[in-house]
């Protein structure tokens, strides 16, 4: 069994569901940091504080804006009016990974990220980080389908502007002291009401095994390290990194950027979901949960020469991951170039994505086995890029 699917097996088979902040989560820090020993490396365990579920925020900002129909209703027009607008504004900073009041009321829990180094044969001239995630998502409703999850964006695409559209009116019927402004909010106030039920029953579900999403990524990194050892790169010293939380905001990256912004701006490859059949290799272009975070042009470029000097690996991009993020959001915000691959199938679609099936028998070992060729061939395209710079 190739090493990559012997990382899968024990992440998603051994270990199982490993929920961000869970005992399984730490088994999987655990595990890594166990592989990194046996390769005579040094793991690094930086521990950091997240919440606890991706769902909870929004929950509790859905069920807020729903709370000022009543109010609106009662008297308390102005609060009404402002109080949706305060929730609107929670909801974007949490929309755009920024801190704010919601994430005060949401439960949290410690969790980890793992680390190790590769030096390279001679100097140092460039640093990759080569990260997966080691947590796994719940099993909403919202993504049992394709239709589910067509259902689930159209509605969150409508909640926010509709939300926009409530405090005006509620702005209104307070400026003019005529309730009657109050009755056309309802209208705006039923996807509200819908993705509200949604995230609470995001929160009863079980967790998936996480085999492709991401028990292939966090695998994959582990497998290259292991090469690495073998292999080192000339001129470029790469850190493989396994994060926690990534299911629940990207909680894990953003304290590894926060902790390592002395790194400058090192590349930084994400490896997320990269197995599921009829998929990849795929580069994300961007990735847009709010507002738009584009890859690395130059890593782009990169890519496209890799996919063009190794065609039998059948590598594409895919022009924009809508609704959704992956550990490349907050290193992109702090300005690291970032390159992201999410095995997209062709039509749009990620297999197994936060369902029940993502198990370890529905990974293509062919898929993985590709795209691990593409991610060492691009380490080699970035390392002679280091000697080219002398």
């Amino acid at each position: 069994m190739p090493a990559t699917m012997e990382h899968v097996a024990a992440l998603s088979r051994t270990i199982g569901p490993r929920g961000s902040t869970t005992e399984a989560e730490q088994a999987a820090a655990a595990y890594a940091a166990g592989v990194f020993r046996e390769l005579g490396l040094t793991p690094y365990v930086e521990p950091f504080v997240s919440a606890t579920s991706a769902w909870r925020p929004y929950a509790i900002a859905t069920g807020g804006m729903l709370l000022t129909v009543p109010l609106f209703f009662l008297g308390g027009r102005w609060i009404a009016a402002l109080g949706m607008f305060l929730w609107i504004l929670c909801t974007v900073m949490e929309l755009t990974f920024t801190p704010n009041p919601l994430r005060l009321l949401v439960p949290q829990g410690r969790s980890q990220n793992v680390y190790a180094i590769l030096s390279p044969a001679e100097s140092v001239r460039e640093r990759v980080i080569l990260c997966g995630h080691l947590d796994t998502h719940r099993t909403p409703w919202a993504f049992s389908s394709p239709r589910a999850l067509a259902i689930y964006r159209m509605l969150v695409t409508l909640g926010l502007p509709g939300a926009a559209a409530m405090g005006v009116l509620f702005g209104i019927g307070a400026w003019t002291g005529d309730p009657r402004w109050g009755w056309p909010a309802l209208l705006p106030a039923l996807p509200l009401a819908a993705v509200f039920a949604m995230a609470v029953q995001a929160d009863l579900t079980p967790y998936t095994r996480g085999a492709n999403d991401n028990a292939t990524g966090a695998g994959m990194v582990l497998a290259l390290a292991e090469r690495l050892r073998r292999e080192p790169l000339r001129h470029t010293e790469v850190w493989a990194l396994c994060t926690g939380c990534e299911e629940v905001g990207a909680y894990g990256a953003a304290a590894f950027v926060r902790r390592h912004r002395d790194l400058g701006r090192p590349i930084f490859i994400v490896l997320d979901t990269v197995g599921g059949p009829g998929s990849g290799p795929c580069v994300l272009v961007q990735e847009t949960m709010l507002v738009p975070l584009r890859s690395d042009p130059g890593l782009l470029a990169l890519a496209e020469e890799v996919a063009r000097s190794c065609p039998e690996l059948g590598a594409y991009q895919w022009p924009n991951f809508r609704g959704a993020y992956t550990d490349g959001a907050p290193a992109i915000r702090a300005g690291w170039r970032v390159l992201t691959l999410v095995n997209l199938r062709p039509d749009g679609v990620l297999p197994y994505w936060h369902q029940s099936s993502d198990v370890y028998e529905n990974v293509d070992p062919g898929v993985v086995a590709r795209t691990e060729a593409f991610v060492w061939q691009l380490l080699q395209a970035i390392d002679r890029q280091a000697i080219a710079r002398g």
